[in-house]
């Protein structure tokens, strides 16, 4: 799940571009400082966690000695504050970092754990990072084999904690949740959402609160460590996070398992669709969409989008090329194709982004709000639209400054009380969780580029 998060880093990068054609045109965003933060890690590419707060921002990240990091920036300081905490980093792509505040404003930090004890933080002092404290557990319950950490909230805002107790292959997905008075945790759920059954885990998306009021989560099952094994889009939704139902409103039995699950679509193994290639959004009426791949007759890897309508799931593929790749094999793998999920592009249209990595090769693939089917982009209103950025801002953000050709940038945007702000650093490609063979590259710098919104 967690190369879910480190994708939408990728697809946020994909996203930052400006049109030479419209640079007559005042952007969108100006510039208006940039701010080195530290020195990072960057043997491997990992998760880093953003918040932005009423009093600061704070961001989650692993520093150059390999010290998971946690900084903050106060509004009412030009400085960073930083806590080093007592846990460092390997070579693996899966420990990315998990940040969240409490009703009490305290700060909950998680990370670095694939299939390992669980490694979590908490602050005793409210807005304070100096005071996070090493908690060595939780419930106390199915905590030795962790992954994915994740923090959420309810509707009420209670803070809710789920990661995967387990391996790939064979996991199951446990939730806690975060009581303010006694601070503890306790299980929300007295069974796990997911069960394998020992014989798979589930990858999910979510959960993800609709227009509709409902929490959504999609998800797809995996037999072993080999990302080839992915199989069957699957789906569920709640209204509170405990009472978990079908799309046709059938209740679900916890734990949810192969049998017992609404299958979206049954891709078989070695089918092409690949658990960090699972997109959930909405359209301008409220239906969830589904975005994903799998492969067509001839083996090569198309996007399919999956629309929950009044009869049930329409399936609707959405692009025909002659792209081809084959993915397999275990630990966090090298990505050749970026996908975005779907956005609304007009009234009556949508729109997919993406990219070809190895071809260099990205676009837009837009789509009939009313069958979903590819259609020709929207017409020009007759207004010129305006770029995000100058170009000399885009070749800021999209620059690598590093003359070591195995790094490329990472970029994170973040609203900030009416500006964006854009984190960005290098980081190398997927190695499989392998250390890379000529060892971590030079120190490259975490920083954050301010912009300002120009009125028209």
């Amino acid at each position: 799940m967690k190369w879910i998060k480190i994708l939408g880093v990728l697809v946020c990068s994909l996203l930052i571009g400006a049109t030479a054609a419209y640079a007559e045109q005042t952007p969108e965003w100006s510039l208006r400082e940039r701010e080195d933060i530290s020195d990072v890690w960057n043997g491997v590419s990992v998760g880093f966690a953003f918040l932005a707060r009423p009093d600061a921002v704070y961001i989650g990240f692993y520093s150059y000695d390999q010290t998971m990091t946690v900084g903050k920036r106060p509004f009412d300081s030009d400085r960073w504050e930083f806590k080093k905490l007592p846990t460092k980093i390997g070579w693996d792509s899966h420990n990315s970092i998990a940040m969240a505040f409490d009703a009490d404003d305290c700060l909950h930090v998680a990370g670095n754990m694939h299939a390992c004890p669980l490694v979590y933080f908490r602050a005793s002092k409210p807005n304070d990072v100096s005071s996070l404290e090493r908690v060595e557990h939780m419930t106390g319950d199915s905590e030795a084999r962790c992954t994915y950490p994740t923090f959420t909230y309810n509707k009420e805002k209670r803070l809710i904690f789920t990661y995967r107790f387990g391996v790939s292959g064979n996991g199951v997905q446990i939730w806690n949740a975060y009581d303010e008075k006694t601070r503890s945790w306790s299980r929300m759920l007295d069974k796990p959402l997911f069960d394998g059954r020992n014989l798979m885990n589930a990858y999910f998306v979510g959960p993800t609160l609709g227009p509709d009021g409902y929490f959504h989560v999609a998800w797809v099952w995996r037999d072993t460590p080999d990302a080839a094994t992915n199989h069957d889009l699957s789906y569920a939704r709640s209204i509170d996070l405990v009472r978990w139902e079908k799309s046709n409103g059938e209740p679900c039995e916890l734990p949810i398992t192969i049998e017992s699950g609404e299958i979206v679509d049954p891709v078989p193994a070695k089918g092409g669709i690949l658990n960090s290639h699972v997109r959930m959004a909405f359209d301008q009426k409220g239906r969830v969409v589904l975005t994903y791949t799998k492969y067509d007759a001839n083996g090569r890897l198309q996007i399919w989008n999956a629309r929950l309508e009044e009869n049930g799931w329409n399936l609707v593929q959405a692009t025909d090329w002659d792209f081809e790749w084959n993915f397999s094999g275990g630990g966090s793998l090298p990505n050749e194709f970026e996908l975005g999920g779907v956005r609304p592009s007009s009234a009556d249209t949508l729109v997919v982004p993406w990219k070809q990595v190895r071809a260099n090769k990205s676009g837009s693939t837009y789509l009939s709000l009313d069958t979903l089917k590819p259609c020709p982009a929207p017409k020009q209103t007759g207004r010129i639209e305006r770029p995000e950025y100058s170009p000399e801002d885009v070749a800021l953000i999209n620059a690598i400054e590093s003359d070591d050709s195995r790094l490329l940038k990472r970029v994170r945007a973040l609203d900030v009380n009416g500006e964006r702000w854009i984190f960005r650093w290098e980081a190398p490609d997927a190695n499989r969780d392998r250390a890379q063979p000529d060892g971590a590259p030079q120190p490259t710098k975490i920083r954050v580029l301010k912009f300002v919104h120009n009125d028209e």
